[in-house]
């Protein structure tokens, strides 16, 4: 009878370790995953940020004597070009 008793409780101890590890690794993955999304997120917005850094050196003249009305027309393109 004791042994029984024993062997119930390494069973189901061996069972919850499973399930814990099992929910552990389902949680690693989930962290791992959005992990990868941020990088590719952040990779893309180095990408535009370098383009946009080349396009503002190439017009920095037309920029600059842009007046009030262009130049608010061109930030609000900007503001909504960041925009997903």
């Amino acid at each position: 009878m004791v042994d029984i008793d024993i062997s119930l409780i390494v069973i189901v101890t061996n069972t919850l370790v499973v399930l814990a590890t099992f929910v552990a690794t389902l949680y690693r993955i989930k962290i791992e995953r959005d992990q990868i999304r941020t990088y590719k997120q952040n990779t893309r917005a180095t990408k535009c940020l370098e383009a946009f850094r080349k396009y503002v050196k190439a017009e920095r003249g037309s920029i600059v004597n842009m007046d009030k009305a262009e130049l608010e027309k061109f930030v609000a393109y900007l503001e909504k070009l960041g925009e997903c």
